[in-house]
């Protein structure tokens, strides 16, 4: 009897320890269970945040791309304009030259014909 008391009482301390054991490894994973839900919240966060702040860069880049092309389109159309201006300066001096050249042309002519 005294054996299988050993044995029943060596039992229950090794279950008792086993039991302990488990309860303390219990613990432990729950709170790095805990503490990696905090690191994924945290991390999570921080994500939001970035792609947050890059939105905002990415818009405040294409705000300014899109100043600058409208700066270039106007310069553009100023160009334009005033090439326009310039060809059609040229073409008024053209054609007054052309008609002063004709009524000159024509008065020689005219006073030729007088004189036959």
């Amino acid at each position: 009897m005294d054996i299988l008391s050993f044995i029943l009482g060596m039992s229950i301390v090794v279950v008792i320890a086993v039991a302990i054991v488990a309860v303390i490894a219990f613990v432990k994973v729950n709170k790095h269970n805990k503490e990696i839900e905090i690191i994924h919240q945290i991390i999570g966060r921080r994500f939001d945040e970035t792609h947050q702040i890059l939105e905002k860069e990415i818009d405040n880049q294409n705000r300014e791309r899109d100043v600058v092309i409208q700066e270039i389109y106007r310069k553009f159309d100023d160009q334009n304009r005033e090439r326009d201006s310039i060809v059609n300066d040229i073409y008024r001096t053209i054609d007054s030259r052309l008609d002063k050249l004709d009524n000159k042309l024509s008065g020689t002519l005219g006073a030729k014909q007088i004189i036959n």
